[in-house]
């Protein structure tokens, strides 16, 4: 995968998990944050990536969670 590929995939894990979260759906929602969070690790941020990058959570309440993907994916 590119590293576009990478981050658009890292921001729809952050998006299915809040949606996940939201119905309640606990499990299915820890497995594409931890997705997120392995896939997060491996990455280089860019500059434009670097400006948002303490705005990315990978924890707490569903809003936070579309909030960071929403972010990443205007970014790259």
């Amino acid at each position: 995968m590119t590293k576009k590929q990478i981050w658009q995939t890292i921001a729809l894990d952050l998006k299915r998990a809040a949606n996940y979260m939201f119905m309640g759906r606990h499990e299915q929602a820890q497995y594409y944050l931890v997705e997120a969070k392995s896939l997060f690790s491996g990455q280089v941020a860019s500059k434009k990536i670097k400006k948002i990058e303490r705005y990315i959570k990978f924890d707490g309440n569903p809003e936070d969670l579309l909030l960071s993907g929403s972010l990443i994916l205007t970014r790259v």
